[in-house]
Formats: structure tokens, C-alpha cells, sequence
């Protein structure tokens, strides 16, 4: 009866551990394999569709003075008849904004490109991945539902802030902005935006 009770004392812990594993994997891959990464159908299920302000930023706005801060809040529309889940890492991976001003294509920034490049030749998407637990998010937008999923700062304020902005100031101007989007976490296909437009004033 004693080697029962000890074998039991020393199974049962290794039983929990190994299924609490197994259910942890399992939460991490079932979104990916079972509609995580929208693929075919679902693809065409999502509108990404951007605005400049807008959800934790207050209301949207088309008119900034120069030295304004310029948040840019992503959102996606399901089209579809199924619940799809979609991936939030970092701006960094997943959007590439294009500014236009007066028609012309801007640059980034140059420390935002620095990055993207370092990022891309040290694949640092995934080794995050693997790393941190929480560095990925899947979010589930829902039939017929329109869902903040993302937000970037297109430029920062006159008072930096630290938010590792894709553009410098932005002078005097009519802008027009889109964004790709990257469907998967650290790849998959990009989708493209629609346009919106601004203008920065003295």
C-alpha cells in the first residue's frame, strides 16, 4: 500500500506537468493551424482599413500643426462567414506604412530602417518568438465585425517620446497614407489598406 501511495505521490506531478505542457502548446498552435494566419478565403475575408487618430487616441483627425505627434490606429473588417484570428507582434514586422507628400513617396526615418534591415537579416521576429511566450497575440474578429487590431506613430512630436516613429517631422503639406499589413505573424502575405489623407499646416 506505502509503494502505491509513493508511486502515485511521484506520478502524479509528472502527469500534471506534462499535460499542462502539452495544453500550452497546444493554445499556442492551434490558432496558427487552425486559422491563426488567414489563409485562401479567409484572406479575402479581411479589409484592413486605417485611420489617422482615432480608438485610444481620441477622434480621428485630418489636420495637424507641424511638431504634432501623428498616431495612425489600424483596424480590420471580417467579410466573411467564419470567426478568423489574426496576429499583433510589433509595427516593426507587420506594417509598412507609404507617406506621400504632394504626391511624392517620403523615406523613413533613419533609425526605422536601420532596424527593418537588422530585423530582417537577424530574423528577429521569430527568435522573439521563441524566446518570449507573450510576444505574439492572436486577436479573433468575428463575422461581420470591425476590430482595432494595431496601432503605429507615423511621426513624432516636437517632445520626442520615444515612440519609434516611421517618419521625422513632417513639414507643411497634403499627405496621403496607407499601410501593408503583414496577415501572419513573422511572415504570410501582405494586404493593403486604403488611403487616407491629411494636411499639416504652419
Amino acid at each position: 500500500m506505502r509503494r502505491f501511495i509513493l508511486l502515485l505521490v511521484i506520478v502524479a506531478p509528472l502527469s500534471i506537468l506534462l499535460l499542462a505542457g502539452a495544453g500550452r502548446g497546444a493554445l499556442r498552435a492551434a490558432p496558427q493551424d487552425g486559422g491563426a494566419q488567414p489563409k485562401g478565403g479567409q484572406q479575402g475575408a479581411l479589409k484592413v482599413t486605417i485611420m489617422t487618430g482615432g480608438g485610444l487616441f481620441g477622434p480621428p483627425k485630418d489636420r495637424y500643426r507641424v511638431g504634432q505627434r501623428i498616431p495612425v490606429v489600424i483596424s480590420m473588417t471580417n467579410s466573411g462567414s467564419e470567426p478568423v484570428y489574426v496576429c499583433d507582434t510589433s509595427t516593426l514586422y507587420q506594417d509598412r506604412p507609404r507617406l506621400l507628400k504632394d504626391g511624392r513617396p517620403l523615406p523613413y526615418e533613419d533609425g526605422r530602417r536601420g532596424m527593418m534591415a537588422a530585423s530582417e537579416r537577424d530574423k528577429t521576429c521569430k527568435n522573439l518568438d521563441e524566446d518570449l511566450d507573450d510576444f505574439m497575440e492572436q486577436r479573433l474578429v468575428k463575422p461581420g465585425e470591425t476590430a482595432v487590431v494595431d496601432w503605429y506613430i507615423l511621426t513624432e512630436g516636437a517632445t520626442p517620446l520615444g515612440d519609434m516613429a516611421w517618419y521625422g517631422s513632417l513639414g507643411p503639406g497634403k499627405y496621403e497614407l496607407s499601410t501593408r499589413r503583414l496577415m501572419g505573424c513573422c511572415e504570410g502575405q501582405w494586404v493593403e489598406s486604403d488611403k487616407v489623407s491629411f494636411e499639416v499646416i504652419p
